[in-house]
């Protein structure tokens, strides 16, 4: 396994140090950068019901969020493995940024579409660059470790985005919220500009099969695949889930603070899941662990429309994120154990092209029934969907 990875990585990338510093810098960047996504997902929908939008073009803002990294994911991840992480890092960054200064400089509908892609595009990004960067810290026994530490820290910032933002948004208006998310942004160029961060270029060995991949390649490798799978699911039912709580709270009559608790509940869940990931890893199975998890989930998400109170509704968010939030670092942990030699990178770029698929068709699907059916149906569609996704979740 240790060889495996050795070969899998660019020289000295798997050396790469920087102690506790560098790991926790790392982690703080990739978390300013993550914590937008989630912000955003709450904050737009919420301006465009305020100005009047309906559930359609809501779901097409959510669907936005996804419909543009769906483009540059996999390449995108090929200019990782090639040319390192730093230079990535500051595009993601950049991204952002931008995205939260259209509101001064286009105040049409249409900037909610423009600001869900560039974010969408900038965080997707920066979690492909901030999985490599951590995932070649120590031997591979310790990735599940430091993934779950990755994403538990995703999780805090998870948690005081949307709730700065909604509070933001409830008594200074909409243009200071958006700016609250280019804050992050701004945050995290900041901090790629201090000594010891683990975000690196390098220069990897240029042969024929690099320099030239193809994607059947991977495609032809089952375990692969069906991870990918599974991966596509435990990420979209995590990322929609803000896009679930801000049309239940307007059906309820929940005020933007309100949202953000509830969606903060969903974070702080996450957050204790997470920090036990590496004690539970050591003791379960992940295909074990993951089907447990998804089918518990399941359950969980179908009772969401049966929460009429605020309190209700935000304590089970909590149970939810602490049942679903070791998936992800479990399943990418899995995605490493399988990818092929020198493709660990573009594994993860087609694993968030799949997963940019579904959360990109499914808020328009969900968007349109919830506009005929009402908003219990997309919590009870993405239930059957991690029922479905059990099936897959066997031993790799």
């Amino acid at each position: 396994m240790t060889a495996m990875m050795d070969e899998s990585l660019p020289p000295m990338a798997s050396r790469q140090g920087g102690g506790p510093w560098g790991f926790l810098l790392t982690v703080f960047i990739g978390c300013m950068n993550n914590a937008p996504l989630m912000t955003a997902r709450l904050i737009l929908p919420m301006i465009a019901m305020q100005a009047g939008a309906s559930p359609g073009f809501v779901g097409l803002i959510a669907a936005m969020f996804t419909a543009l990294p769906i483009v540059f994911n996999v390449g995108f991840g090929r200019w990782v493995d090639r040319s390192g992480t730093l230079v990535p890092m500051v595009l993601a960054s950049l991204l952002i940024g931008v995205a939260s200064l259209l509101p001064n400089l286009w105040g049409r509908p249409a900037m909610l579409l423009a600001m869900a892609g560039l974010i969408g595009c900038g965080t997707v990004f920066s979690h492909v660059a901030t999985t490599r960067a951590v995932g070649e810290i120590g031997p591979p026994e310790q990735r599940t470790r430091n993934l779950g530490l990755l994403i538990a820290a995703y999780s805090v910032f998870q948690f005081v985005g949307p709730m700065v933002a909604g509070v933001t948004l409830e008594h200074y208006g909409k243009d200071w919220a958006v700016l609250s998310i280019g804050a992050f942004a701004v945050l995290a160029l900041c901090g790629l500009m201090l000594p010891g961060h683990l975000f690196t270029c390098w220069t990897t060995l240029r042969d024929a099969a690099a320099a030239r991949p193809r994607i059947r390649e991977l495609v032809r490798v089952p375990s692969l695949m069906r991870w990918l799978a599974v991966s596509s699911v435990t990420s979209s039912v995590v990322t929609i889930f803000p896009f679930i709580v801000a049309l239940h709270a307007a059906e309820i009559g929940m005020s933007a603070s309100q949202a953000g608790l509830a969606l903060g509940a969903f974070a702080i869940g996450t957050v204790v899941s997470r920090l036990l990931t590496g004690p539970i890893s050591r003791h379960v199975r992940a295909h074990v662990a993951i089907s447990a998890m998804l089918g518990v989930g399941a359950i969980l998400y179908a009772a969401l429309p049966a929460m009429a109170g605020s309190a209700s509704f935000a304590a089970l968010n909590a149970a939810l994120g602490l049942v679903l939030g070791m998936s992800v670092p479990f399943v990418l942990s899995v995605i490493y154990s399988v990818a092929p030699p020198r493709r660990v990178n573009e594994a993860i770029g087609l694993s968030m092209t799949l997963t940019n698929v579904i959360q990109t068709l499914m808020p328009l699907g969900l968007g349109l029934l919830a506009a005929r059916l009402g908003g219990a149906v997309m919590s009870w569609m993405l239930a059957l969907l991690m029922l479905g996704a059990i099936g897959l979740s066997r031993k790799p």
